[in-house]
């Protein structure tokens, strides 16, 4: 349970995950990605800030390897991140938050931080 200011990055159940945490299949390292890195590297739908717009332009790493032995490790962010389908926005969300079972209603029917993939 997250308290204000105090927002664990690997929680991901009110909002997503700002840090996708794996641990390697070779040698078992623990290997991060920033959520941004992850939907650049999957080339996922979403608004991208003018930060990471001009980190893209000056060729940011979107490397998904271990940084301990090197092995690539893309095929664990992609299974520790399955698509989900989101209850609130009607449409399969490449990027799910916990809140993604809830059922739409007036007042949480709008979610700025989906990734919508396709239509559900």
């Amino acid at each position: 349970m997250c308290y204000a200011g105090n927002c664990n990055p690997e929680c991901g159940q009110c909002r997503p995950k700002r840090l996708l945490v794996v641990s390697c299949p070779n040698c078992g390292a623990r290997c991060a990605v920033m959520r941004e890195q992850y939907l650049n590297h999957f080339d996922l739908p979403h608004k991208k800030d003018i930060m990471e717009i001009k980190a893209l332009e000056r060729g940011l790493d979107l490397g998904m390897s271990c940084k301990a032995c090197g092995a690539d490790i893309e095929g664990a962010f992609r299974a520790a991140m399955p698509e989900k389908v989101c209850k609130r926005m009607g449409v399969v969300c490449g990027y799910p938050c916990g809140r993604a079972d809830e059922e739409a209603t007036a007042t949480n029917a709008v979610c700025n931080i989906c990734v919508p993939v396709r239509k559900a």
